[in-house]
């Protein structure tokens, strides 16, 4: 199959190894209020190795049924089951390492955590006014959306000095004079929920671990055993009294009313109960099986309705008693913060939302990145539905970058089909969802390069779509209705951004193709749809929230015209205001509710003039060879050309591009080629003018000119 560039080959790699684990009750939970009743843990379709195309990630949501799923995996039996009949038993532990693997009890918390840190703004000089702040204006402007949680970080805690950077037994009342209960209780008086950050296994204060004797290792000498950034000292997890300890340290901050904790450093504290055991109490005892009664310890202190994120790195040993976890380091603000980030999902994706909730680090959206950098980290959470909680100072955000937080918070119920390792950076991530009768596809094509634009070619048959029949085309981004495809695309990408494409099958009939409240576009708005057998009605109810102007995009067949003719929305009875826009190909419809409600609405179609533009057929086709082995197809612009050009490989269609150039990869170098271009209207209509053609091998031709 042709791709669009080669990248870094792909590895195979370990997680740590858990070796002890216990084993939770699992409680079956509905996936979605609106989809057909379907219970967590059930059997999920899956890839466990790359196809033809290795640039490709795919993730689902709702019930899907992918035709490139290679099998099914049970996550009850923790088997695998491939199409061929092959079962790969005691898959997560023994394939993917994860030795404690037990499914996501999804029961208490059916989704991700969507909300705020206060960390990558304020790091430790964070203080309550700040907090207040920023709550506030969540509580105004994202709470509707779906922003909920809002986490301190480092900072709140100590006496400001170098032996308080750990201790959590005093509160920084210079920076916190209320105390950190009285900023609990603020959070939730806007109707949000307070987080916490900690390090419990660590501890600074002399004097805490004086109160505490024999609690934390210590060498023969007095010293400590274990100075590192959890902590002077670390706790000693076979002393008798490290569970009272724990439970007393929890117990005050439950008490404060917090209801999310996010406990850091956790892969030191496994490497050093791995490294120190000589220094413990019970010398000799397995480290992991230590580790994890230390976090037995702090879910038994807080319970199961509060929410417990491992962080940094990927504290993999504590599956099954963690809600989520980090599975990277920190970000920093840039573009290397979002690779960061990208690093943190690519390898590990196949742990979200079926061990626990992955965390790749806070979403930043704010200067110096670029718009259209922003744009490729918010489609990092968007498409992926990990845990999602911003980290800017929100009240300075321009609209443009509040926007973007708009149309992701909340997380979705996004699962991967792709349960396998890889360190690849993919550029393209594909959605697949399946809700209320609608079968779609959102796809994320990425360059992640710097300073180099990249074209892909984003074929059907890789996303498991039918070759030969058109896929209409929204852009999300842009909120632009590019047309209706056969057989691919090729899609252009400046440096460090992304195209957020919505591909819905293109019938005889009218299609809604997008929604604007949510990347996921249907998923998390609309509640019910109603569509008449032509299309040429529509009636359904859609989640709005206040003031934020709601779009439905609906395209037509291709060859055929329409235009809303008439459109209503109402609330309670109650007449919204509505605005029609009608264009070639397609309509939108936008209504506004002031309060944020569920809007019913309807929409009407009536037949609309047809206006086919017949472009002339290309001209002056050549062809290239780059060093490395694809080829570069490219003619002349085009003078009389109102969309772009369609291109065929020995008959077989390949796709659309909207420049005069295609680029084809994995040609053999010895075949004859013959390349068919014509000029394309966007319904996918060719020019009746005629078509250009050029024959060549591979191997025969002339490098690729120097731009």
């Amino acid at each position: 199959m042709l791709t669009a560039v080669t990248s870094d080959a792909m590895s195979q790699f370990s997680l740590p190894q858990a070796m002890s684990c216990l084993l939770p009750t699992l409680v079956a939970v509905s996936l979605h209020a609106a989809e057909p009743a379907k219970t967590w843990p059930h059997p999920i379709p899956c890839r466990i190795a790359d196809g033809p195309n290795p640039e490709l990630m795919v993730m689902t949501l709702g019930n899907v049924a992918p035709s490139i799923a290679q099998g099914s995996f049970d996550p009850v039996k923790d088997e695998v089951t491939l199409k061929d009949g092959t079962v790969k038993p005691r898959y997560y532990q023994d394939t993917l390492g994860v030795k404690c693997y037990q499914p996501l009890d999804k029961s208490r918390f059916p989704l991700p955590p969507s909300g705020w840190c206060s960390w990558y703004y304020y790091y430790t000089r964070v203080n309550s006014s700040e907090i207040r702040l920023n709550t506030d204006w969540i509580a105004e402007h994202l709470k509707d959306f779906g922003a909920q949680w809002v986490q301190i970080d480092d900072g709140w805690q100590g006496n400001g000095t170098q032996s308080g950077i750990r201790d959590w037994s005093t509160v920084n009342t210079t920076r916190f004079p209320e105390g950190m209960a009285a900023m609990a209780a603020h959070i939730k008086s806007r109707g949000l929920t307070p987080g916490l950050w900690l390090a419990p296994h660590g501890q600074s204060n002399e004097e805490v671990v004086k109160q505490h004797p024999g609690l934390f290792l210590m060498r023969p000498d007095g010293t400590s055993a274990s100075d590192t950034w959890e902590g002077k000292f670390l706790l000693d997890p076979t002393a008798p009294g490290t569970p009272a300890y724990l439970d007393s340290l929890f117990s005050k901050l439950t008490g404060w009313g917090y209801e999310y904790f996010k406990i850091d450093g956790q892969p030191i504290v496994v490497d050093e109960y791995a490294n120190k055991g000589k220094f413990m109490k019970s010398p000799g005892s397995d480290p992991t099986a230590l580790y994890r009664q230390t976090l037995d310890q702090i879910r038994k202190t807080i319970g199961p309705d509060r929410f417990l994120l491992g962080c940094w790195g990927t504290p993999i040993e504590g599956a099954n008693i963690y809600n989520g976890s980090r599975t990277g380091g920190d970000v920093v603000l840039g573009w290397s913060g979002f690779l960061t980030a990208l690093q943190a999902t690519i390898p590990y994706m196949h742990l979200h939302n079926i061990v626990w909730y992955g965390d790749p680090d806070v979403l930043l959206v704010r200067a110096p990145l670029t718009l259209d950098q922003a744009r490729v980290w918010a489609a990092l959470q968007g498409l992926t539905g990990q845990a999602l909680l911003s980290s800017d100072r929100l009240p300075d955000l321009p609209d443009d970058r509040v926007e973007l937080l708009r149309r992701v918070y909340p997380a979705a119920d996004v699962r991967p089909l792709d349960l396998f390792q890889t360190t690849r950076n993919k550029t393209i991530w594909d959605l697949k969802i399946n809700h209320l009768g609608r079968n779609y596809d959102v796809v994320g094509v990425f360059n992640f390069q710097e300073t180099t634009a990249r074209s892909t070619y984003l074929a059907w048959d890789d996303l498991g779509l039918p070759h030969d029949q058109p896929m209409h085309v929204f852009d999300f981004w842009n909120r632009e209705y590019l047309g209706a495809f056969k057989g691919g695309m090729m899609v252009e990408n400046a440096p460090t951004s992304c195209r957020v494409l919505t591909l819905v099958p293109a019938t005889n009939r009218i299609e809604l193709v997008s929604t604007s409240r949510h990347m996921t576009q249907g998923w998390t708005d609309l509640v019910s749809l109603q569509p008449s057998a032509d299309g040429t009605t529509w009636s359904g109810r859609s989640k709005t929230v206040k003031n934020d102007p709601y779009q439905l995009r609906f395209a037509f067949p291709v060859g055929k015209c329409f235009a809303v003719s008439a459109a209503t929305a109402s609330v309670g009875g109650k007449e919204l205001p509505v605005t029609i826009r009608n264009h070639q190909g397609w309509s939108s419809v936008t209504l506004t509710s002031p309060t944020t409600a569920e809007v019913d609405w309807n929409v009407s179609f009536s037949h609309a003039e047809y206006y086919p533009f017949p472009p002339s057929a290309p001209e002056e086709l050549k062809a290239f060879r780059n060093p490395d082995g694809s080829v570069l197809v490219r003619w002349k612009d085009q003078y009389y050309l109102n969309h772009g050009y369609q291109l065929y490989l020995n008959g077989r269609i390949m796709g659309y591009s909207p420049s005069a150039s295609f680029l084809l990869n994995g040609l053999n170098p010895a075949a004859d080629c013959q390349i068919e271009v014509r000029s394309l209207w966007q319904d996918g209509a060719e020019s009746p003018t005629g078509k250009s053609t050029l024959s060549f091998q591979p191997q025969a031709l002339p490098a690729t000119p120097a731009p």
